[in-house]
């Protein structure tokens, strides 16, 4: 299933309305203690900004002075902008970073250039930290230099504002920077541990991610993803920079498996992970797995088996970027889900913290199953001898039914799975749609 909504490189669809008003000339970096005021800011449909002292001053932002946006109803597009005393120069520093209070996580920040009439590019991000000071970065590596001179800020973007506290955001040290910190470009393999490479990964449509210390070993550093409680279905995460790998992943005619080690909070979770050309090229390829047991595992994803619906492997084009989709398809849910990932490997990598799946995660998957869609499971190793009986307990299907995925061929229906588990003959109900 493809989903063209997606595009890993620009995190938001361009908004074309663009707010071409006059207001007072500011540069960059911005940290509203002197020189900024509120009448710099020129507010639009329903935002409100304005220089206030910091109402929350703690260890993220200790500044006496910060922006404050609120939100009372208008469109759902609300903010404010201010306009630079120079176009944006990205040749060097490629970022915009922004220290942010919302009342909420999960709330999606939208920053805008605008420039020249009808020309604009925009990127999101989305919050992690709720009542408290957090320092966040906008990529704008694919932004043209020297044209845009308006910064607009959207917060809580396609959501209509009521002005209370919940429509309330703070915003403080605005500054262009070089987001890498002149560390070294990431390449495969990834393992997160080498402090001389830049490890920043990049989030869309709701994920949030970080490189923390392991927390099932302290001497291992991983990156955890969190799928905020606003996330869409294709919420993802870039295995570095929107400028990705800095060589391309050596697909082959012969060789097409990138393996990653992850952890999920159960058995079945779908991840699915694409390999996509810089700029937005159309050659790119999908393909997806199926976690086997809550806790850590090593997958590996074969992307001469993409998904249905997807296209082809092309591997005569360098293929320089690697997105990770953890619970593909599955929205956000109330507190969010986080999943954490290493060890990103072309071919086989180490295989690390694999044991036997437990009795209780014996499992079919997707469960709801839809036609043409493959059957995956855990429980019974690599692979398994079962029968699928019908509603009327004739045999429909016979065979080996394997961990990563079994095309069934079935037709819509209600059918009972009978296979050998590790624990002993297992039956469990299934639904094909």
């Amino acid at each position: 299933m493809h989903l063209p909504r997606y595009d890993a490189l620009l995190a938001g669809a361009f908004f074309v309305l663009s707010f071409s008003v006059a207001s007072a000339q500011v540069s960059l970096p911005i940290d509203f203690e002197s020189g900024t005021t509120t009448a710099d800011f020129t507010d639009f449909d329903g935002g409100m900004a304005e220089v206030i002292a910091n109402p929350g001053p703690d260890a993220g932002n200790s500044s006496a002075t910060v922006g404050r946006i609120v939100r009372d109803g208008g469109a759902a597009w609300a903010g404010s902008l201010l306009t630079l005393d120079a176009p944006l120069d990205f040749s060097e520093a490629s970022s915009i970073r922004m220290k942010v209070w919302s009342p909420r996580a999960g709330v999606r920040i939208k920053l805008k250039l605008e420039g020249p009439p009808e020309l604009s590019y925009e990127v999101d991000q989305w919050n992690t930290t709720q009542g408290g000071w957090e320092e966040m970065h906008w990529n704008f590596t694919n932004a043209l230099s020297m044209t845009f001179d308006k910064l607009v800020f959207m917060f809580d973007f396609e959501t209509t504002g009521d002005g209370s506290d919940e429509s309330t955001f703070y915003f403080d040290d605005i500054e262009q920077v070089d987001a890498s910190g002149g560390l070294a470009q990431i390449d495969l393999p990834c393992t997160f541990e080498d402090e001389t490479v830049d490890q920043t990964t990049y989030d869309f449509w709701g994920a949030a991610s970080q490189v923390v210390v392991d927390p099932t070993n302290p001497n291992n550093q991983v990156v955890e993803v969190v799928k905020m409680p606003t996330a869409v279905g294709w919420a993802g995460t870039m295995i570095g920079t929107v400028e990705g790998f800095a060589n391309p992943v050596p697909f082959t005619d012969e060789e097409q498996t990138v393996s990653v080690r992850v952890w999920t909070p159960e058995a079945g979770t779908p991840i699915l992970l694409k390999a996509e050309m810089i700029g937005g090229n159309p050659f790119y390829t999908e393909t997806i797995q199926y976690t086997s047991q809550a806790g850590w595992e090593t997958l590996e994803f074969n992307f001469g088996n993409e998904l249905p619906g997807t296209p082809e492997l092309e591997t005569g084009f360098p293929h320089h970027l690697l997105v990770i989709f953890f619970g593909f398809g599955d929205e956000g849910v109330e507190g969010g889900t986080t999943y954490y990932f290493d060890n990103v490997y072309f071919g086989e990598g180490p295989v690390v913290g694999i044991g036997p799946t437990p009795a209780e995660d014996v499992a079919l998957f997707p469960n709801p199953l839809r036609q043409g869609q493959p059957l995956s499971g855990s429980g019974f190793g690599q692979q398994t001898e079962a029968l699928i009986l019908d509603a009327m307990g004739r045999t429909a299907w016979q065979g080996m039914l394997h961990r990563n995925g079994t095309d069934l061929g079935l037709e819509s229906g209600a059918y009972t799975v009978v296979f050998q588990g590790l624990q002993g003959l297992e039956r469990q109900r299934l639904l094909i749609q």
